[in-house]
């Protein structure tokens, strides 16, 4: 027998985005899409000269170091303005694609 058990209103958030929130995550998306071109633009010639480094794409500016929230740091102060939008990756110096299995 299926029976209709009564359970408690169901609430729901959303959350409240002001303007400014909105304009500054939509700037962010567009440096961050710059960005992704320039990375695109110049991806083998990075990966051939830092193999095994962490990089960082800032304003269409490389930078590149071993420590990861060093690199970011540097980006960071150069570029504040943004804030976001920033493109940051560990060049692998294992080529090909990973496979994952057990």
């Amino acid at each position: 027998m299926i029976r209709a058990v009564e359970s408690a209103p169901r609430i729901i958030e959303t959350p409240v985005i002001s303007d400014d929130e909105r304009a500054a995550n939509v700037a962010a998306n567009a440096q961050f899409q710059l960005n992704l071109v320039w990375w695109n633009a110049r991806v083998t010639e990075i990966r051939a000269a830092h193999t095994g480094k962490f990089v960082c794409v800032a304003g269409q500016e490389l930078f590149v170091g071993d420590d990861p929230e060093e690199v970011e740091a540097r980006a960071r102060a150069a570029h504040p303005n943004p804030g976001r939008g920033f493109l940051s990756v560990y060049v692998s110096p294992l080529g090909g694609q990973r496979i994952y299995a057990h």
